[in-house]
């Protein structure tokens, strides 16, 4: 498709290296592009929020698809001043995550797409980790419900890093402090 002439625009979505591909070859043949890249979503906790709406928005748009869509919220950029208390929510609402067969509606989480997707969530976790950040869920494999599935995973990020930007297509919830803007 990316080398067809008769397709003048290219539509894509996934992350910026595959993009940038997208984009390069379709703009050899002077094809356009229309590319939505590297969605890692945020959301500002105010200090003033309503940190039970909060929680169950979070916990759907992270944690909803198994992170593996370019919408799932990847962080939270939370007050300080409530930065623990919203922790202490996300981890309690994570605790009741059902992780099973996503065809069954009392599921919230189904597995990663492939063990690829695991391997690579699993090197985002330990990433953050060598960079600060520490686990308060999460991050383990679920081998007796089956190879693809895992923990939904909460990280508490001393700042913004590399693995924090990189769009890590796994349920990762990073966590960032303000102070102000």
């Amino acid at each position: 498709m990316l080398q067809d002439r008769n397709l003048p625009l290219i539509s894509f979505t996934g992350s910026t290296a595959i993009g940038q591909q997208v984009s390069e070859t379709v703009a050899r043949r002077f094809g356009r592009t229309i590319l939505e890249l590297g969605g890692n979503n945020a959301v500002i906790v105010a200090e003033d929020a309503n940190l039970d709406l909060a929680t169950r928005a979070i916990l759907f748009g992270a944690v909803g698809t198994a992170g593996q869509r370019c919408t799932s919220t990847r962080r939270i950029l939370s007050h300080k001043s409530i930065t623990q208390e919203l922790i202490r929510r996300l981890v309690e609402a994570y605790r009741q995550v059902r992780i099973g067969d996503p065809l069954d509606p009392s599921v919230l989480m189904g597995p990663l797409i492939t063990g690829e997707a695991v391997d690579a969530m699993f090197l985002a976790v330990e990433q953050a980790k060598a960079d600060g950040g520490q686990v308060l869920f999460g991050a383990r494999r679920l081998p007796k419900i089956g190879a693809q599935f895992v923990e939904p995973t909460i990280i508490r990020m001393p700042q913004q890093t590399e693995i924090v930007r990189k769009e890590t297509f796994a349920p990762i919830l990073y966590i960032l402090e303000y102070e102000s803007f």
